[in-house]
């Protein structure tokens, strides 16, 4: 999204490598945590207090106007980071960083990569890598792109079925690039269904709450089954946006009201 990068510094010199394995270090494998992240307690709409009283302060702000609506980021730490978009000083939407892509601190040229970019694309806004090694760790292939700038240490971009998983400093392979830490069930208030979603529910209990999908996208990201899906959740024609990770839910946006368009009326 921002500005524009300098040339790889040394690639004229060094030139691309492929290699079998950058370092002897072998990631553990594939595995689903659940985390009692705070964040199981949000509901859209909440106020600014609210969401502040569940989740203490944030780690990073940031203001800005979309749509002629004053908006804020939330950025949380901890188990399951979270982020928090408020519009006009009520929660419209939560997701929860439940890959952790970004093994380290990184640096500023870095943030272009961002998970889920295509190969191709990477190539587009960080230019050639230095070096290219081509992995296997536990059953499961994998490439490690290696890129260097002036100043800062070497940036390695791990992909997997030609898109970023992975995002860390220097040339180890983390330890924990197949791990995945999903929110833990929400607690109900009583006996009964939570009368709206939140983060942790299942698909089954959205079914329960909303019926079937008015839209709804699978995909499979760093190997865990994923989907975007649109439900309405009221009969005033209101829309909400969920994230399923492995069937757990892992973010919900407000849509609000939407066009009577084919696309949503149904799977």
């Amino acid at each position: 999204m921002k500005g524009t990068f300098a040339a790889i510094a040394a690639v004229a010199a060094t030139g691309l490598s492929i290699a079998a394995s950058p370092a002897s270090d072998i990631p553990s494998p594939p595995r689903v945590d659940q985390v009692a992240t705070p964040a199981r307690q949000l509901e859209l709409g909440m106020t600014a207090e609210q969401v502040l009283r569940i989740m203490g302060k944030p780690a990073k702000t940031a203001a800005f106007s979309l749509d002629g609506a004053d908006q804020c980021k939330l950025e949380f730490a901890g188990a399951a980071p979270a982020q928090i978009i408020l519009a006009d000083g009520k929660m419209s939407s939560v997701k929860l960083d439940v890959f952790r892509p970004d093994k380290a601190n990184l640096p500023a040229f870095a943030r272009a990569a961002w998970p889920g970019l295509a190969e191709s694309a990477v190539r587009h806004v960080l230019g050639e890598p230095i070096e290219v090694h081509h992995l296997n760790l536990s059953g499961i292939h994998v490439d490690q792109w290696l890129f260097v700038r002036n100043g800062p240490a070497d940036l390695s971009v791990f992909f997997r079925d030609g898109h970023v998983i992975a995002r860390s400093i220097g040339r180890k392979v983390p330890n924990d690039l197949f791990r995945v830490e999903l929110p833990s069930p929400p607690d109900a208030e009583g006996k009964g269904r939570l009368p709206v979603p939140r983060l942790g529910m299942t698909t089954t209990d959205i079914g329960q709450l909303f019926g079937p999908p008015r839209y709804r996208v699978d995909y499979v990201f760093n190997g865990q089954p994923s989907s975007h899906v649109v439900y309405k959740v009221s009969e005033k024609g209101t829309f909400t946006a969920l994230t399923f990770v492995d069937g757990v839910v892992t973010g919900l946006e407000d849509l609000g009201r939407m066009p009577d368009d084919p696309s949503f009326k149904g799977r």
